[in-house]
């Protein structure tokens, strides 16, 4: 169940929990080192923490959640990136919100958004990348 390739949707979502879980690591790891550490503003610790584990993210789950050789290497990429960005968006919106308009501490407001942003994630490179409408994938 953890290896062989699926297009099972739970089976996926339930291996990209386990990727997420490494990415957010890293993701909030540099976070919180940036932030809470060095003092850097969280809004801009929050974009390079949101870069590095969207790249852990790419990594890991090319090979255990979405299998398959793309048409092209770079448009796989900038894929990921552009649906990441979109995630990127919400996850500083989604941060502003919570902590500078509703008063929740910032380190509590990423953990909020990580999850919305972890779904966004999945199901739109299921749909915009492997999906039948817009695989991205070579024909076998």
């Amino acid at each position: 169940m953890l290896i062989e390739k699926t297009n099972n949707t739970f089976v996926q979502l339930f291996r990209y929990g386990f990727v997420a879980v490494g990415a957010f690591a890293v993701d909030y790891g540099v976070y919180f080192l940036l932030s809470y550490i060095m003092g850097v503003q969280y809004l801009v610790a929050a974009l390079a923490g949101f870069v590095m584990g969207t790249a852990i993210n790419y990594l890991i789950s090319k090979y255990l959640v979405f299998q398959g050789e793309p048409k092209s290497r770079t448009f796989e990429v900038l894929l990921v990136f552009l649906i990441s960005g979109v995630g990127l968006l919400w996850l500083e919106l989604g941060l502003y919100a919570l902590t500078d308009i509703y008063g929740i501490h910032y380190l509590i407001s990423k953990l909020i958004m990580t999850g919305v942003v972890f779904l966004w994630n999945f199901f739109a490179r299921k749909l915009f990348m492997y999906s039948r409408f817009f695989n991205i994938l070579k024909e076998n």
